[in-house]
Formats: C-alpha cells, structure tokens, sequence
C-alpha cells in the first residue's frame, strides 16, 4: 500500500586598533555562529553579576538614605515619586524611562518602590526547550546569583468555516468515511512558558502549560538541562523527536500557526525521555532523543510496554553557519548572506495500542493516507484489527534565506511493519512518501 503526498541574526563586532607595522599573517578562520552566541553568553553572565552587585549597592544606599530621612524628621517619599536606579549605571530612572519597551529587566530582590515592569532584550532562544516561545525571554521575575526565572506565552484565536457543510467521502475499501464540517470560532491554544537556571547558568530549567480548545487537551510538563560545552548540551523530561522541521525548534515561528498537512501526517510526536544536541565539527550540529513512545501526551505510564523509542537528526549549515533565530521559517531577519541549512533525520518507534481489541484503541498519532487510525478495527480488512506496528520515518530537508526570501522543501518516507494483528493482514508493510515545498517573500 503506497501514497503520495505533495502539499533566518547578523552581529557584527567593530574593535578599534591602531597598527605601526604590518607583517604577513596567514588567513584567520572567522568565528562561527555558535563562537560568537558563546562569546554572548559570557557577557550576559558577567552583565547578570554586575547588576547584581549594582543592585545590593542600591538597595544599601536606598536603606541609608531612609536612615538619614528619619534622622532628619524629613518626610519619606511616596513610591510613585521615589526614583529607582539603572542596573547598569546605578543612576536615578524615571518610572517613565523603567517602562520603555524593549530595555533590559532591572534584576532581583527590587524595593516595593521600584516598579520596573519593562520587557527583557531580545535573545536567539534555546531550541532544545520544547515548543518555547522566545522573542526575548518574555518577563524577566527573578534573578540573582543563584539563578532566573522568566515567564512567556503564547496563543492564537481563530475561526474556522469548512465547507461545503455537507460533504462525503469513502476509505480505501470503499466504505463511507464520516464527514462533519465545522464552523466555529476557538481560543485554539494557549502556551505559558516558565524557565531559566539555578546554581549555575548551564544548568537551566523549563516548564511549559500546553493547551488546545478544539480538542480539550491540557498538558503540563517540563524538562531539566545542563549545558557542557558548545559540543553537548543533555536534558531529560518532555521533548519532541527531530524528525521533521517543524519539530527542530523552531516552532512558533511559522508561516501560519499550524503545520501543513504533510507534515502533519508524517512526522513524530513528543515523548519523554533524554535527549541532547550540539556540534560535530562548526557549522555541522546534532540533536538525538531516546523516549517512552512516539506521543506521550495523556498516555499514563500503565498504558506504555517496555520498549523505548528514538531520533536523531543532523544539520548542515555551510554557508553562513546559521538560519536565523530559531531556525524560523520565512527570513523575517532579511539575511544579507545567503544562508543555507541541510537536515537530515531518522525516527524508530514501536507502537502498541494501548488498549483492548474490543474497546476503541487510545493510541492515534498513526493513520492511513485516507485518514483512519492504523489500530481501528477493520482499518486494514473486515475483521482485522491492528494491536501492535513499527513507525519509522527518514526525512530530508534543504532550505535558503536571502534578503527576505525563503525557500524550503522537505521529503519524507514513512514505514510502518511488523503488524501483530488480530486476523490475516492483506500486507505486511505500508510505505508512504511525500514531499513539500515552502516559501514567503
């Protein structure tokens, strides 16, 4: 059985010399990507201890002035009138200049009257986190030397009209399929984000609310990770297989909010487990996880057999050694450079399904071309029914940035074997293929 689917940062680093001789030198290898976000990271971690310094001074100038108000039978200030310093100056701010989007979040242990709400600097994010949402790091709550905390979120409110509102449709066993339009409007998601580190900056924390309306799901999880080297970075707890694009970090940034129906229908699902990903060599990356199933979203561990499954994938990055903020889809950055990014991956899940031959079966993240679940009863022949399979998926993709244009395509191949059935499978293997092709201007 066969079926065919068709369905983007620039830093630039000036450092002034003044040179009296001038000698032959062989050619300098420019930094990497990855050298120069390492070499940021270390000034935000010596920016961070600064303000933390800044802000004890603060907080004791602020207690001895007080001291000598009281002394003094002076009326203390209201907080509304009493200034609050800059982290990074230690000079007076209006509450006015505190509020200007885009400045830096002033740090932790603030007095009451210090009511600075404004928004952290825009950071490249970390795509290991699960569906994090990072245009910044959202709202900076805390932070010391001991560690972070920053809070973000995400959602999108649609509405949805599919027509025509009576439609048909058959399987391929030309049975009739259930068909019920829908036409109505949905908070479709919501996505509340919560991370940052403790003890050490490469040990970092994230913690996730997931939500979608149309299908009542609510998921609450997180992960821990710690940060070695630009060569390997290793978490456990909730993460996604890298098996497609979409599943690589780069989520929300997309040319809708949503996958496309191709890859929707091929790729992996999120699990728990370990995972990591770093470089092999610069501009070469990795990123592998081994977990529980191929969807362990509201499977309780009752339901999950013994046997694990995994992913990995690499990416190649040869000409400029990025593609933009999280990878993003569209070139919202308009790349000067033209950037180009290979991936290739592979996904291995044995799947059961989580339920008896008599009742529905729990498990639905494997279907057929014309939409039925792998496991339901009758899928394959009349009085056949699935209870365990094999998904493997390979996945291809190549993609270009440049000056705001985009172009990606992605090739998938999915196998699905080693059925256990009750009754005569008319197969013994269903391979599908598909390809897509994306771009934005």
């Amino acid at each position: 059985m066969k079926r065919h689917f068709a369905s983007a940062t620039l830093i630039l680093l000036a450092v002034p010399t003044t040179a009296r001789h001038v000698y032959a030198q062989p050619p300098q290898e420019q930094p990497t990507a990855t050298d120069v976000l390492k070499a940021i990271d270390e000034l935000i971690e010596k920016n961070r201890q600064l303000e933390t310094q800044n802000q004890e001074l603060m907080n004791r100038i602020h207690a001895l002035r007080q001291m000598l108000q009281t002394q003094a039978g002076v009326t203390q200030q209201t907080p509304a009138q009493t200034p609050s310093a800059d982290p990074n100056t230690g000079a007076p701010v209006s509450t006015q200049a505190q509020l200007k989007p885009g400045s830096a979040s002033s740090g932790n242990n603030q007095s009451a009257n210090a009511t600075n709400s404004s928004l952290s600097e825009a950071s490249p994010g970390n795509p290991l986190i699960f569906g994090e949402f990072n245009p910044g790091r959202g709202f900076t709550v805390g932070r010391s030397k001991y560690g972070e905390l920053n809070l973000s979120g995400y959602m999108a409110v649609r509405y949805l009209n599919q027509t025509p509102g009576d439609q048909t449709a058959t399987d391929h066993l030309g049975r009739p399929i259930a068909v019920n339009p829908r036409n109505d409007f949905q908070f479709h998601r919501v996505m509340l984000f919560s991370q940052g580190w403790l003890f050490s900056p490469k040990f970092q924390y994230s913690t996730f609310v997931w939500t979608v309306q149309d299908t009542n799901q609510v998921a609450v999880g997180g992960a821990l990770y710690y940060k070695f080297n630009k060569y390997a970075t290793i978490g456990g707890g909730w993460n996604a297989y890298p098996g497609t694009q979409s599943l690589q970090g780069s989520h929300p940034y997309w040319e809708s909010y949503d996958r496309v129906m191709a890859d929707e229908f091929f790729r992996p699902y999120f699990s728990q487990g370990v995972f990591g990903q770093g470089i092999v060599v610069p501009r070469l990356e990795y990123r592998w996880m081994l977990g529980n199933n191929n969807s362990n979203l509201d499977v309780p561990a009752t339901k999950i057999d013994r046997k694990l499954s995994a992913g990995g994938a690499i990416t190649w990055l040869p000409t400029t050694g990025e593609f933009g903020p999280r990878g993003a889809f569209g070139d919202y950055e308009s790349h000067e450079r033209f950037a180009t990014r290979f991936n290739a991956a592979y996904t291995y899940s044995p799947e059961e399904r989580q339920s008896g031959l008599t009742t529905p079966p729990a498990n639905t993240t494997l279907r057929l071309a014309d939409s039925l679940n792998v496991f339901d009863a009758d899928a394959f022949a009349k009085g056949v029914t699935v209870d365990r399979v094999t998904y493997k998926l390979v996945s291809a993709a190549a993609g270009m940035k440049y000056k705001g244009f985009w172009l990606q395509g992605e090739g998938h191949y999915r196998i699905l074997d080693n059925f256990v059935a009750e009754g005569k499978m008319p197969v013994n293997v269903v391979r599908d293929t598909g390809l897509t092709f994306k771009w934005r201007t």
